[in-house]
Parts: C-alpha cells; sequence; structure tokens
C-alpha cells in the first residue's frame, strides 16, 4: 500500500498558499478532499481544540476506515478519540497489548466508538486470561445499548446493536472459558437468527452442549449448516465435531461417514480454493474483484470458491471498507462534473490514491482470510485421521474381546431430547424452516453399553 502521509506532505508545498481550503473543500461536501487538507494545513503546527473538534466532524463524514492508511506518527499528534481507537486497532495487529489498551482507556465515554473500543479491550483481556475482561464486555453492553436508544439514524443503531451482539458472543466465550456452560447458552441465546454473528455462533454452541455431555444437542445445531440458506457456511471444524459427537454416543458408523464424506467431498474443493489462491497471491485486486466486481467464472469445484467469498463479504469489516470506496467514488463524481481542470487534477489525484489503499486493504484481508481458513483444513483432517484410528482400535477391542455394542434400539427417540419447558416439539421432516434453523436436536441414544456375544449353537456344544 502507498503511504498516505508522503502524498499529503508532497502536495502541501502546491497549495501552501491558500488559506482553509479544507473549509472550501468541506462547504462543497468534498469530505474526503477536505480531510487531506485539513491535516496539510495542521501538521506543522500546535493543534487546538478547534482543530480536534474539526477533524471528528470530517471522520463522521468519511468514516475512519482510510486513517488504517496513516502514519501513527502523523494520528499521535490529534488527540482525537477517533484516532486514539485506530491507533489501538494498529498496536492491536502489532501484538502490542498493553499500548492497544492505553489508547482505548483515553477515548471519552460519550463517543461513538466507546463501545467498539470497550469491545476490543475485553477481546485483549480475553487473551489474557485478565479478569477485567467480565467488566470491560459489561461496559461494551450498556454503552453500546445506550448509544442505540439515543441515535435517530437506523443505520447507526444497526452499528450499535452489532456491536451489542458482538459483546454478547464475548461473554458468551468469557463464560464458556469459565466453565460455566449454561450461562454461556443463556448468552449465545439472545443473539438473534438475522444477525450476521448468527452463524457463526451455531458452531459455538455446538461446542458448549458438547462439553455439556448433550451430544443430540451438538448434532441437531450442526444440521443447520446442511439448510439452503446457510450453504455459504461451511467450517471443517463442524465436520470434525459431529463425528465426535457421534462417537460419544458410540455410534461409529455415523461417525465413519461424515469422516469419508469429508475426504471425498470436501478435498477436492480445498484443492480447488488453494489453486486459485496460488495463482492469485500477488494480485492487488483479484479478490476484490471476487467479492464486489462482476462474477468471475470459475472451473471445477471452484463454486466452492465463491461459496467462501461470499461469506466473507457478509463480514461487517468489508462492508464498511466498500462503503468509504463507495463514498470516494461519489465525491470523484461531483468533482470532474463541477469543478475546472486545475482543480480536478489537485483533488483527484489523492482520491484515486486513497481508493487504491482501500482496494488493497480489502483485497488483502480477504486473501490472508482465505488463508487462515485453508491452514485450518490440515489440522482438522489430522483430527479426522486420529479419531478414525481410534474408531478402528475401538471395534478391534470389541472383536478381539468376543464382544458388541448392544445397539438393539431404534436411531432415535423424544425421550432422548432433553430440552428446557419453553422449548417446543416440532418433526423433522427433511425441510429447513427459517425459523426453526440452530434449534434441532437429535433423538439418539447412546449405543455405548457393551454385552457379550452369542456363541453359535453348535459352538456351545464343544
Amino acid at each position: 500500500m502507498k503511504n498516505i502521509i508522503l502524498s499529503f506532505l508532497v502536495m502541501g508545498n502546491v497549495w501552501a498558499q491558500e488559506l482553509k481550503l479544507s473549509q472550501k473543500l468541506e462547504e462543497k461536501k468534498y469530505h474526503f478532499s477536505a480531510l487531506n487538507e485539513f491535516f496539510m494545513e495542521t501538521y506543522n503546527r500546535p493543534i487546538i481544540n478547534d482543530d480536534v473538534n474539526r477533524l471528528e466532524q470530517l471522520l463522521f463524514f468519511t468514516g475512519i476506515e482510510l486513517l488504517d492508511d496513516y502514519e501513527p506518527s502523523l494520528l499521535e499528534k490529534y488527540p482525537t478519540s477517533s484516532t486514539r481507537f485506530i491507533l489501538g486497532r494498529k498496536a492491536i495487529k502489532d501484538n502490542k497489548s498493553d499500548k492497544a489498551i492505553a489508547y482505548f482507556t483515553k477515548i471519552h465515554p460519550d463517543h461513538r466508538y466507546y463501545p467498539e473500543a470497550k469491545l476490543l479491550q475485553g477481546q485483549i483481556y480475553g487473551a489474557l486470561n485478565d479478569k477485567r475482561e467480565a467488566e470491560t464486555v459489561e461496559q461494551c453492553l450498556r454503552s453500546a445499548e445506550k448509544n442505540e436508544t439515543q441515535t435517530p439514524t437506523e443505520k447507526i443503531k444497526r452499528y450499535y446493536r452489532m456491536v451489542y451482539e458482538i459483546c454478547l458472543v464475548n461473554k458468551a466465550r468469557h463464560l464458556y472459558r469459565q466453565k460455566n456452560y449454561q450461562s454461556a447458552i443463556d448468552a449465545y441465546d439472545k443473539i438473534p437468527k438475522e444477525s450476521y454473528k448468527w452463524p457463526y455462533i451455531i458452531l459455538e454452541k455446538a461446542w458448549t452442549f458438547y462439553q455439556m455431555g448433550d451430544y443430540n444437542r451438538t448434532l441437531g445445531l450442526l444440521v443447520t449448516y446442511k439448510a439452503p440458506l446457510l450453504d455459504t457456511y461451511f467450517f471443517p471444524e463442524a465436520e470434525y465435531l459431529a463425528a465426535l459427537a457421534y462417537f460419544k454416543l458410540c455410534l461409529f458408523e455415523d461417525s465413519s461417514i461424515i469422516i469419508d464424506q469429508y475426504y471425498t467431498f470436501y478435498r477436492p474443493r480445498f484443492e480447488a480454493l488453494e489453486k486459485v489462491l496460488r495463482q492469485n497471491v500477488n494480485s492487488q485486486n483479484y479478490f476484490y474483484n471476487l467479492m464486489f466486481g462482476p462474477k468471475i467464472e470459475l472451473k471445477d469445484h471452484e463454486d466452492f470458491v465463491h461459496h467462501i467469498v461470499t461469506r466473507l463479504k457478509k463480514q461487517i469489516r468489508f462492508s464498511l471498507d466498500f462503503n468509504a470506496i463507495h463514498k470516494l467514488d461519489q465525491e470523484a463524481k461531483r468533482i470532474i462534473d463541477n469543478e475546472k481542470p486545475e482543480v480536478r487534477n489537485k483533488l483527484l489525484g489523492h482520491l484515486a490514491s486513497v481508493r487504491e489503499n482501500m482496494v488493497n486493504k480489502i483485497n488483502y484481508n480477504a486473501k490472508m482470510d482465505i488463508f487462515k481458513f485453508l491452514e485450518s483444513v490440515p489440522f482438522y483432517s489430522s483430527e479426522l485421521f486420529k479419531l478414525n484410528l481410534e474408531i478402528i482400535s475401538r471395534k478391534k477391542d470389541l472383536i478381539y474381546g468376543n464382544k458388541k455394542l448392544i445397539a438393539d434400539r431404534g436411531r432415535g427417540d423424544y425421550s432422548n431430547v432433553k430440552r428446557s419447558r419453553f422449548e417446543q416439539f416440532w418433526k423433522f421432516h427433511g425441510a429447513f424452516w427459517a425459523d426453526e434453523l440452530g434449534d434441532y436436536s437429535l433423538g439418539l441414544k447412546s449405543n455405548c453399553e457393551i454385552i457379550k456375544k452369542e456363541l453359535p449353537v453348535e459352538e456351545e456344544g464343544l
């Protein structure tokens, strides 16, 4: 990515004689251009309160995502809550937890990014197993809910609701680590199915029920991923957990089927994804175009690539970055339509540079997310291989001991389903209803009772 600070310092010599050009640009609603000019006007002098307020006002219109590409030394000069938030995020990427926390604690409680700062600060404490995590998460929940009720704009309300829901997930994860599994489930259950986070927490809830020994509920939750509405969500970890849950019920054949399907169905898709990644690893825009450009035709099994990219596209951070690009394009169009060539040339060059950086950022983050996904594949392939060996070993032990599993009952029964008094029974007949997704439970009975094999009659007489 290009270094933004270099571009505006060079351009600063061109416009040094113009007085408060940033204000003129702001009046015309050229907010990205005004922000750039504001930095040029203020960089080499002491910052006053009016500067801080103006910067916050400009960032309200541009968003803060483009600040990711500015030098920390520049942002340090401006003591605003927005710049501290960005500097905190940068510190997290650099694995400087203490520095990130220091930035986040300086953000004003009434600032619009305070709830998200508490969200990130809580995640840091969670990674450090710091006891301050629980209170920080509660601060996030309270502030996000307060801001949501006070803002009149529906779009901003959705933002604070998203922050609130992510903090709920973090609370559930904290409770899970504390082995307070039922409270973790209660927290997860507060995430509505309309939330973009909901498809991801299905797997986390499934692990929680697994730890509670409710393998039927674990398997029922994982069945949700087979619904057409969730066809873009595939996690190798979910296949592993399903095989593990069947194993815990001593349903070895079911577990083996999951393992076989994983290797026969998904292996060629993983290979196709890896091939696409390897061929375009140095591209600055391939994955951006996969997400936001015209649909690219792919070859055998590469429809799986589209599924992965579609899932990434639904993440909020990509939406925010793409929204910034959309705003940049709109501003550039207004400048082209309304300004003289001399002014256009001065303004459009910077906008193009910022846009290029935003495209590169989306492309890079998407590529890294796909890398991370692919890195999980060998791990869970290895775990499934180990599980398969354990199944073979258990079967051998039964044969050599002249024993068998009881396996003398039906495949399932309602009596095997654990449910609260608030939960209803709805029979599943192979059709997925949207309002039932995430509420399934299998009714399988454990097959782990071992009995002695009966010898044939002729052998008993010997």
